[in-house]
């Protein structure tokens, strides 16, 4: 799964690299889970063709949980509304180091400052879906898959590459 995600970015970036938008970033934020707040921090890549209204994006972040490190790599599409002030509504996937997986959606806010760097939060809802096994006590086993939902405020800074 990931090899496929690296070779679809590797060629989105290699398509016409002279008529394209590119951002690179940091952020950080919180995700409120077991009604305690916990950290994340991460970067940020985003394609956007030149004048589109959309771009592809991936925000690769760890998420600090109980005492566990857990990898998080969402790949989604960013509608993008309005020019020096930015309202973006989001969609996409995610896959996490624990074997979960699921979709996401949410919306952006992003502020246009000098035209070199974009100031960013990222509100994010997050299903996520996993494979659990009980087994019984007469021999045997059933394999439920479970889910839960989870919410991203984060607050970032990107640097245009190319525009």
């Amino acid at each position: 799964m990931t090899k496929r995600i690296i070779l679809i970015l590797f060629y989105v970036l290699t398509i016409n690299f002279y008529s394209q938008e590119i951002n690179i970033g940091v952020n950080g934020g919180l995700i409120p889970l077991d009604k305690n707040l916990y950290t994340t921090i991460g970067g940020t890549f985003e394609y956007r063709p030149k004048n589109a209204i959309f771009s592809i994006n991936t925000d690769p972040f760890l998420l600090f949980y109980q005492r566990n490190v857990l990898l998080t790599e969402p790949i989604y599409m960013k509608f993008i509304i309005g020019n020096k002030f930015r309202f973006c509504p989001a969609a996409g996937g995610f896959v996490r180091t624990t074997q979960s997986y699921g979709w996401l959606v949410g919306f952006h806010l992003e502020y246009l400052m000098k035209d070199k760097f974009i100031l960013f939060s990222k509100n994010e809802f997050y299903k996520d879906y996993w494979k659990d096994q009980f087994y019984s006590h007469y021999g045997g086993s059933s394999t439920y898959i479970n889910h839960s939902n989870s919410l991203l405020f984060s607050l970032g800074l990107k640097l245009m590459l190319k525009k």
